[in-house]
């Protein structure tokens, strides 16, 4: 519980110091206190590459308003002459309707003056009949000298003439266009073969002209169009050409309209030529003692150079990243207790982590005025590479990049850099501890920094960083510096963190092996043979361990201590005993509790040298919960009722695969030694080192060590690989008769 809670503090106090360097980092800065209109106290210059938005805008605004003044482009609709060509269908239908109609006017107009004609000619000759029979009488008369009998009658009053009504002529008025009476008597009075030839042309010219002529409206371009297709067709009287272009004309329908594709076309190429206006590094802004015009404010809030007008505009973002660091937070702490679940339950290692964090949060704050937080950005990872876990300082770099991004308001090139570079020293610190190596690892990061510098700053600023090549140059010679002081400073800096945290390296690891640490001397002088046992399970441990991929430097330190509790008791061990065995003077009972005391007198000497945690799980596991079969197997002797859990080891079995091959390793030295006296049969060695595995596998003790059976059968022949070097037979040398007395001399 009391870790947890340190956990819980810990967390809390990382978040609350987290939100506290970003709220007095640079992202959230003072800035300039200017106005517009004032004139400035100071030149000012570009802090980096940035687009003039306005003055783009203004170069696109300007080409969009050229675009818009541009003419129309149009093209002709040809689905508009369907509509001339039905109109004509119907106005031609209409007008032989009418002719049709005056025809039959025409007939019975003039058989109805046939018929008065000759009316009037019966009345007529009636009535001269009549006056010649009145002459005849009155010739008769006078010759007999009678009376003249009266003249006849007038023949009655002839009737009417018949008037032409010319009521067909009226149908024209119904017509969708006027025609002049000249132009209707002309229709009517054609003939079919005529008309039939006038209205072909009337189509053909109408046609041509409302396919092949762009006509907005119907002018005198329109006549003069219609009056040139009429030259092409067939020649008709002047009265006729004048009909046809005057029903043309009437019939003709505006036929263009707007070409959009080609005016947009046309429109999106003349709005899409401008200029996009940069603003280079270093570029005056504006001078001292001028005025800071609209435009130059708005310059000055691009860049981040102006001071927040309210609370609200900072705390707005604020908010926003509290959210994003929370989550960065729950990210880091779900993976660490999915794939590194010690540093839950270890204080040291989260003391480490939480003062690793700390020290590179201090650090970029310190320096977020100088926007160069190099070295501290990539210590971090590299530290945690090497004092903690390499994959966990992947994700971690990656969190800690994004939350130095407001500390130090930083850009999409420091989001590049430092994520990618962060990354590469994770990996590249794997060789960081080894001597040999230091200064390659070196060279390698100072290379992949001015390599990473010039990409992203290619990347950035495109085409313009070739503008200032010395300054390219020199932010990515500053770079590769930061590098590899960043090798000399974490790698000069272990021992630091070692000795204060506990952490172990391979450094660590070599000095814990060096024989002159004050166990080894003891066990060399008070147990040697404890020592040389202690040799030989280190190197079977070491050998397996490389073998299966585990750490063979921490199987090999594991080693040298797991059997340091003999000190206190070393001449009740078979290998270091000297003549009489005291065992035998003891109760089974007694003899196999001083034996188990080994492991807990082995803990106290690791906490009182401080040896590292790894090396006391070790010295607790390496029996683990096996039984003791010798004393236990004497006590059955004299009492049938023992208890097994009185001769059995009451700790844990191993949790590693590191720890299980120190217990293998420490069986199976104990077991061959005891054999070999017996048989230098290199096939018993092979099989006393098969039992004792599969043993401890059917006891169980390999149960939580995280070996599958691939590694076992490794390790089996791994140990046999040593130990056939060891224990192979030797040629027996002859024996010599011992000299005599006048041969010594």
């Amino acid at each position: 519980m009391k870790s947890r809670w340190l956990h819980m503090m810990l967390i809390i106090l990382a978040f609350g110091l987290t939100v506290l360097a970003i709220a007095g980092g640079a992202y959230f800065r003072v800035g300039l206190d200017v106005t517009q209109g004032m004139l400035s106290a100071e030149r000012i210059r570009a802090p980096f590459i940035l687009e003039d938005i306005r003055g783009t805008e203004a170069n696109r605004q300007e080409a969009l308003d050229l675009a818009n003044r541009l003419e129309s482009i149009y093209t002709i609709d040809s689905g508009e002459w369907q509509f001339v060509e039905n109109n004509l269908f119907v106005l031609r239908e209409e007008i032989v309707a009418i002719r049709s109609a005056y025809y039959q006017e025409r007939t019975q107009y003039e058989q109805t003056v046939a018929d008065w004609e000759a009316e009037i000619a019966q009345i007529d000759e009636e009535a001269e009949r009549a006056m010649q029979e009145w002459m005849i009488a009155r010739d008769m008369a006078q010759a007999a000298e009678l009376a003249i009998p009266p003249q006849p009658q007038a023949p009655p009053l002839p009737p009417v003439a018949p008037e032409w009504l010319g009521e067909s002529l009226d149908m024209f008025v119904g017509l969708p266009m006027r025609f002049s009476e000249e132009d209707q008597l002309m229709i009517v009075a054609m003939g079919d073969e005529d008309f039939t030839e006038m209205w072909a042309v009337v189509t053909a010219v109408a046609e041509t002209v409302q396919i092949n002529e762009q006509m907005s409206v119907i002018d005198s371009f329109a006549e003069r169009a219609v009056r040139r297709a009429l030259e092409d067709e067939a020649e008709l009287s002047r009265a006729a050409e004048d009909l046809v272009v005057d029903i043309v004309l009437r019939h003709l329908r505006p036929n263009v309209i707007p070409d959009e594709e080609r005016i947009w076309q046309r429109f999106d190429e003349a709005r899409s030529r401008y200029d996009t206006v940069w603003i280079q590094p270093g570029q005056i802004i504006v001078d001292e003692g001028e005025e800071i015009t609209e435009d130059i404010y708005f310059l000055l809030g691009e860049f981040g150079l102006l001071r927040s007008e309210s609370v609200r505009e900072d705390l707005v973002p604020m908010l926003g990243v509290g959210v994003l660091t929370a989550a960065l937070f729950l990210i880091s702490l779900m993976y660490l207790s999915f794939y590194h679940p010690s540093i839950t339950t270890s204080k040291k290692e989260a003391m480490l982590l939480f003062t690793i964090f700390t020290l590179t949060l201090t650090i970029a704050w310190t320096l977020r005025e100088f926007n160069l937080p190099v070295v501290a950005l990539l210590m971090f990872p590299m530290l945690v590479s090497l004092l903690i876990d390499r994959k966990c300082a992947i994700v971690l770099t990656f969190a800690m990049v994004i939350i130095c991004y407001f500390v130090v308001e930083g850009s999409l090139a420091y989001l590049l850099f430092y994520t990618t570079a962060g990354a590469l020293i994770c990996l590249l610190s794997r060789f960081g501890t080894e001597r040999n190596r230091v200064f390659l690892v070196g060279l390698l990061v100072t290379a992949v920094q001015f390599t990473l510098s010039i990409a992203v700053a290619l990347i950035i600023e495109r085409a313009h960083a070739f503008s200032d090549l010395q300054g390219l140059f020199l932010t990515a010679s500053f770079a590769a510096v930061s590098g590899m002081l960043t090798v000399i400073i974490c790698t000069g800096s272990l021992p630091f963190w070692e000795t204060f945290f506990g952490v172990v390296t391979p450094v660590k690891l070599l000095d814990l092996t060096n024989p002159t640490n004050l166990l080894l001397r003891r066990l060399t002088i008070e147990a040697p043979g404890t020592y040389h046992h202690s040799l030989i399970v280190a190197n079977l441990a070491e050998t397996a361990a490389y073998d299966i991929g585990a750490n063979a430097h921490a199987a090999r330190v594991g080693g040298y201590y797991h059997d340091i509790g003999k000190l206190k008791f070393p001449h009740y061990f078979a290998e270091n005993i000297d003549g009489e065995n005291p065992h035998d003077h003891l109760d089974p009972i007694n003899s196999a509790q001083l034996i188990i005391s080994h492991v807990s007198h082995g803990l106290t000497l690791a906490s009182e040298h401080r040896l590292p945690q790894f090396v006391r799980d070790m010295i607790k596991e390496h029996h683990g919960t096996t039984t003791l079969q010798f004393f236990y197997a004497k006590a059955q002797k004299s009492s049938p009722q023992v208890d097994c859990k009185d001769y059995r080891y009451p700790f844990v079995v191993p949790q590693t695969r590191e720890s299980a091959c120190v217990m293998l390793a420490d069986s199976v030295e104990a077991a061959v030694r005891a054999t070999m006296p017996k048989s230098n049969s290199i096939d018993e060695v092979e099989k006393t080192i098969r039992n004792i595995i599969r043993g401890k596998l059917n006891d169980g003790q390999l149960a939580d060590s995280q070996l599958s059976i691939k590694d076992v059968t490794i390790i089996e022949q791994s140990f046999f690989r040593v130990l056939k070097g060891m224990y192979h037979e030797r040629i027996a040398y002859p024996k010599t008769a011992p000299a005599t007395a006048a041969e010594e001399e």
